[in-house]
């Protein structure tokens, strides 16, 4: 993996184990809800910096960064 995916990756990967670890803790509806949409955005980013594009650069090549 390219050293910009690799760290692409990294934020995405540690806070879908943050997500699992609070899934294993007491919640209420909203808050096991929230955690659950927040949980596959996260595993959505992760997929995407980890799939190739089919002219072999990644998805996160090209991203355009907003200063705003």
């Amino acid at each position: 993996m390219p050293a910009a995916s690799f760290a692409l990756s990294r934020a995405p990967s540690r806070n879908i184990e943050r997500y699992h670890r609070l899934l294993k803790t007491r919640l209420t509806d909203v808050e096991r809800n929230y955690i659950e949409w927040r949980l596959s955005h996260e595993q959505a980013a992760l997929a995407a910096v980890e799939r190739p594009h089919h002219d072999g650069s990644h998805a996160d090549a090209g991203r355009a960064v907003s200063v705003y």
